[in-house]
């Protein structure tokens, strides 16, 4: 059986591990301006929109995700002849249309695929199971890291979506913005609370007056809110990395992958007073390191310098 696992493009991984794995990245659309991006985890194009696109979004900018029926085509088009059975992860259903769009199209797959497999002399049926990670940005990496790890076992796909669906509820993921003020003149949509930009920006700008502070915001169990508050950025990192590393001391992660993403160039994040403790920490426990660039779905949201970390373990309070 060939198996697939497919990621939309919130899903903060480094190229060079989505195309070691083969995982296939669902594309969402970028608007800024009269300019129309194709966010596919391409690092160029993602560069590209950290240089020279976000200085320049305006509060009407912003992402969009494919209609059901784009999803329907892309997956025809993408995954029914390359594989048999595909698990497909995506950004939490509570702050984007995405999920809800895979699941239509996975539905009118069903109609459409068998001609195209018969066509490619494909003998068999075709299966598409999509997971709501629950979680966004490193969160999803996370999700999609241990999926691969697990099919690496040999385990039998059904096994892995269920133990996926398991870990989704206990992601732990985080974030830190630099540059408040872009969040603030990013302003909110229409009144529309629930998309992943509104509801990041009304969390951190809850914080009222203090927009010399820069918190630490928490995504656990549907949840999110400001859990530290600093003077600087790297402080707020700096807690935030040695959060992770106590989690990891103690043996309490629940899959041996740890993410982190920046808005930029990644390696930024090394940097950072805290990460070289936690990378050893992980080592020393067998815990993978992944680091990436912030999707630009994050990046346009929280603006240049933000970074994101997740891990799966039982929520526990931070300090």
């Amino acid at each position: 059986m060939r198996i697939g696992l497919v990621v939309d493009a919130t899903c903060d991984l480094p190229p060079e591990f989505l195309a070691a794995n083969n995982i296939r990245v669902l594309p969402i659309g970028i608007r800024v301006g009269e300019r129309r991006i194709v966010d596919d985890r391409d690092p160029d194009t993602t560069l590209k929109f950290y240089s020279q696109d976000l200085p320049k979004v305006g509060p009407e900018d912003g992402s969009e995700p494919l209609t059901p029926a784009q999803t329907h085509d892309w997956f025809l088009e993408k995954l029914v002849t390359d594989f048999d059975y595909v698990i497909c992860l995506t950004v939490t259903s509570q702050r984007s249309p995405i999920f809800e769009h895979a699941t239509q199209a996975s539905f009118s797959l069903l109609q459409s695929y068998k001609e195209r497999r018969a066509a490619a002399g494909i003998a068999g049926p075709f299966a598409l199971r999509v997971i709501d990670s629950q979680t966004v940005f490193a969160g999803l990496a996370v999700l999609a890291a241990e999926g691969v790890r697990l099919l690496g076992e040999d385990q039998h796909p059904n096994a892995v979506r269920t133990r996926l669906e398991q870990l989704s509820q206990q992601m732990n993921t985080f974030l830190v913005a630099s540059d408040l003020g872009h969040i603030r003149r990013r302003g909110f949509q229409k009144g529309d609370r629930s998309s992943i930009g509104d509801r990041l920006r009304g969390a951190f700008l809850g914080l009222g007056s203090m927009l010399d502070m820069k918190p630490v915001l928490s995504l656990v169990q549907g949840e999110d809110k400001p859990v530290s508050v600093s003077p600087n950025y790297e402080k707020s990192a700096e807690r935030l990395l040695n959060f992770a590393r106590a989690r990891v001391e103690a043996g309490e992660l629940l899959a041996p992958q740890m993410c982190l993403s920046y808005a930029g160039d990644p390696s930024a994040l090394r940097d950072l007073p805290g990460f070289a403790a936690l990378e050893d920490a992980c080592e020393a426990k067998g815990i993978q390191v992944h680091l990436a660039m912030l999707s630009p779905t994050g990046g346009i949201n929280l603006g240049a310098g933000a970074m994101s970390l997740s891990f799966a373990a039982e929520p526990k309070p931070f300090a």
